[in-house]
Parts: C-alpha cells; structure tokens; sequence
C-alpha cells in the first residue's frame, strides 16, 4: 500500500499515475470551440496559456472520443517547409509522397480539396507554435488559406504561449463569417476547482480518508504554489505523497502539511501566490441550507437555536437530545451548508449545569460572544457565531441566568466571527 493508513494504492500524481478526466472553466469552453473545429465550422482554433494548464491534454482528449476525424500533429523539432509538407501529405494526404516543396504543395491541395468535398474533416495540430521556425509558419498560414466553395480545406489548430505571436497570426488571416479563427486562453483551476480535483485522483486512487490526508489548508497552499496549474498541481502533489509516505511510520497521523508543501514548491522552484488566502464573504444562507436529522422525532424543548444569516433569521432548531453535533456534513445532527462550517464544527451537550458547548477540533474554530473557545457553557442569550452567521442560544427556562464576574462580554447581534482561519487548526 501506497500510505496504508488512508488505504491510498498508488500516487494518482505520478507521472504514470491514473487521474480522472477534469476540466476548468475556460478548459470547457475551450472544448465548445475545438468541437466546432472538428465539425468544420471553424477555421483556426488558437489556444494559448502557461505551460501544463493543460492545452495539449485538452487536444488528445478530445480527438481521442472523434471518429472520422483526419490528423496531423506537428511538434517543434522540423526547420523546413518541405519536411511540413511531407509530414502532412503522409498523414492526412494520399499517402508517403518525395517531391519538392511545390509538387507536395499541389498534391496536398488537391487532396484536401477531394476530402472536403466527401465531408471529410482533416485537422492539423500545430503544437509549441513559438517554437517553430518561421518558414514553418508561414507555410501554416498559406495552407490555412486554402478554400473550397468558401470554406477551409484544411483546419488548424495552433497551440502556444505567446498571445502577441496569436494576435499577429489573426490580424492576417481572411474574415470569414463560414469558419472564422477564434483565440481561447487556458487559465487555471480556481480554488474550488484544485479541491474538487485534488479529491477526485485520491478518491480515484483507493483514498477513503481525503480531507484527512490532505486538509483544507494544504489545499489553499497547493492552490498558492500552482495558481491552479494543472501540471504543477500533479508535481507538487506527487513530491508531497512521496514525503508523507516516507515519514508515515513517523508521524502520529500522516497528512499532508504546510510544511511539506513548502518544501516540495522550493524542490520545484514554484512561486507562492498568497492572495489566494484573500476570503470573499460567503452569501448569506438560506433556509434550506439549514437541515436537521430526523426531525419528525424531535419533541419541543424550550433550549433551542435561532440560526440568522444576512440578518434574517432563517431557521430555530429545538436541543432536545442530550447531545447534538453541528457540521457541514449531512451526517450532523444539525447540518449547515456552508463553506465557513467544518465538517464536523462543535457538539451541544446537556449536563446537570446545563448546555455545554465543545469544539471538535474544527480548523476555523467556535467563537462564542466573539471570544474562541474549546468548551464553554452556554447561557441565555450567548451568541455563536460561524463566519458571517449567527446561532442565538435559548435556555430551557426562557430566562437568562444571573451574570457571573467571568469578564465575558454579551455580545451584539452583528458579531461575527474572522474569517477563516484554514492555515491553523484548534
């Protein structure tokens, strides 16, 4: 086993590791306008953006699920217009043709004009397009100009990092409203879309025990360091994997750590991006974000929760069984669906002296009357605060218990508590 102690078999991130297909964004849209190439209602497809955000993948992806579909890859490495030439007439022409740059010119065009006629789509792939000669180029661009009853013969797409060498490849290009020439840019994953990622290749490599093994603020580092990069995403992961493997035996409970992500991002020499620490203000909640297990069995007690959100009240949850735990997680007692909520946040635990309430070593922590606590016992009245929403405590008797001399402050109704602390855990 891999790290036995979350049934993980292998590393997903390995250079021959088995990952799930996942696709950002503008990956999707990017999609969208490669199909319309391979249906021929586009001429020239350029997709830019850094390098191992996953632009070829995207390519091999999708010609992989075409049948039909004639291609030509072309890497860097070729100087001469005539190797090009040869290369196309070969894979997507009649066959293995020696001739001059002129005769396979010719026998490429009538071919293509043949094929187009019979439906036929045929797609060269131009890949690392800055790293092609010049004279390669050019050659792209007049086979790009190729027409039959005004429309291409021939369907680029061009893959490359350098958005001036794009702008300056449309600018020359014919317009047309049959099959016009697009640019896509590749940006890569958001936050959400690392997580998601990140989870499905360990779900996919046997893990059980995911947000275990790599918590929420190795997530936002692995965010950090890779700005969402695919590829640096596998590397980075990969070195970490190895690194928690390697200590296992070690360590009391083997995870991935802020501190091993730190090493791993300067073994590959990856800039930190810290503003991705920067938390937006989560949307108020609804009331069906608020949930509660078996409600048809819950007896009326006065001790009870008044959940606000945005400084409505959305919902009042009864504490009638001697102990309730509160989560993001459906499992929970009392669920709430929240990003600002831990998976298993606090327990309520009624107790001669009455409620008690105790933090499960949540990584955003319980903050009572604005105050972080680890246990604290509630009295009428108290204020719980999880991100920008409120639980208001009610005890039992409906009235609030004398004051004690504990220097706790009451609270008001618009406290809230900081902002996610991810980076730390209570």
């Amino acid at each position: 086993m891999f790290i036995e102690q979350y049934k993980l078999e292998s590393n997903p991130f390995a250079p021959d590791g088995i990952r799930p297909t996942f696709m950002s964004q503008s990956m999707r849209y990017a999609q969208l306008k490669l199909e319309h190439l391979l249906e021929g209602r586009l001429q020239s497809l350029f997709l830019s953006g850094v390098a191992g955000v996953g632009k070829s993948t995207l390519i091999e992806q999708q010609l992989r699920a075409r049948e039909g579909i004639f291609v030509s890859w072309v890497e860097p490495g070729a100087k001469e217009p005539e190797f090009l030439l040869r290369k196309l007439v070969n894979e997507i022409g009649p066959g293995d043709v020696y001739g001059s740059a002129a005769e396979l010119r010719n026998i490429l065009e009538v071919f293509l004009r043949h094929q187009a006629g019979q439906g036929r789509v045929c797609v060269v792939v131009a890949d690392a397009l800055e790293r092609l000669a010049l004279p390669l180029i050019r050659e792209l661009e007049g086979l790009s100009r190729m027409r039959l009853r005004g429309r291409p013969i021939l369907h680029c797409v061009m893959v490359t990092r350098n958005e001036d060498l794009i702008r300056s490849m449309m600018s020359q290009q014919e317009d047309t409203r049959l099959a016009p020439s697009l640019h896509q840019r590749l940006a890569g994953f958001t936050l959400d879309e690392t997580r998601a990622y990140v989870h499905a290749c360990l779900h996919g490599a046997g893990c059980a025990w995911v947000e275990e093994l790599v918590p929420e603020e190795a997530i936002v580092d692995i965010q950090g360091f890779t700005q969402g990069v695919a590829g640096d995403i596998n590397a980075l992961c990969r070195l970490a994997l190895e690194a928690v493997a390697a200590r296992s035996s070690q360590l009391q409970q083997a995870r991935v750590t802020r501190a091993i992500l730190k090493d791993a991002g300067a073994a590959l020499r990856l800039r930190y991006d810290p503003s991705v620490w920067q938390q937006k203000i989560e949307e108020s909640l609804s009331p069906d974000a608020v949930q509660v297990s078996d409600p048809a069995e819950l007896r009326v007690e006065a001790a009870r929760l008044v959940v606000s959100s945005g400084g409505s009240i959305v919902a009042e949850i009864s504490l009638n069984r001697p102990r309730m735990v509160l989560g993001r997680d459906a499992a929970c007692d009392i669920s709430l669906d929240s990003s600002y909520v831990s998976r298993y946040q606090n327990l309520f635990m009624e107790t001669p002296d009455g409620w008690l309430l105790i933090d499960l070593n949540s990584t955003n922590g319980s903050f009572v009357n604005g105050r972080r606590v680890q246990e604290h016992p509630l009295r009428d009245g108290d204020l719980i605060a999880v991100g920008q929403h409120q639980l208001r405590f009610t005890s039992p008797s409906g009235r609030e218990r004398p004051d004690t001399d504990d220097g706790r402050d009451r609270g008001e109704d618009t406290i809230v508590s900081p902002k996610p602390i991810i980076g730390k855990r209570a």
